[in-house]
């Protein structure tokens, strides 16, 4: 049986929740017809997804990953097309002008990545009633 501690249960489902909030920003800025913000918005969900992945397979209650590890790692962790971005100069390739037609695959990858990790967390966390 897992012994999750309360608080990282917590920080799982917060962090899960901000991915959940940024998917909904990026669908409507997609609604609005700006790929860009779209794209901003669901990069953040896509990380932060990660990052409960890399929780998943490293307990940080167990031993917390150094700050880079934990960053190499979270980049790994990245579905391919944002993986693809995380390799370029994010910064140019978040603020570069984005049409809704390039952005739009984007947004469909990081909620199918979102939920997916929604889905392994919540066979992770019912593990522990086991």
């Amino acid at each position: 049986m897992i012994k999750i501690p309360t608080r990282w249960r917590t920080t799982f489902r917060e962090q899960l929740a901000d991915a959940k909030h940024r998917l909904r920003l990026a669908e409507q800025r997609l609604k609005e017809g700006d790929g860009s913000r779209a794209l901003q918005a669901a990069y953040p969900a896509v990380v932060a997804a990660a990052t409960i992945r890399v929780w998943l397979s490293e307990p940080p209650w167990h031993r917390p990953l150094p700050a880079d590890e934990m960053q190499r790692r979270i980049r790994e962790a990245l579905p391919s097309r944002f993986g693809a971005l995380a390799a370029l100069n994010l910064r140019d390739a978040l603020t570069s002008p984005w049409t809704v037609e390039a952005a739009a695959p984007y947004v469909g990858e990081a909620r199918s990545f979102v939920e997916a990790t929604e889905r392994e967390l919540e066979q992770w966390l019912a593990q522990e009633s086991t």
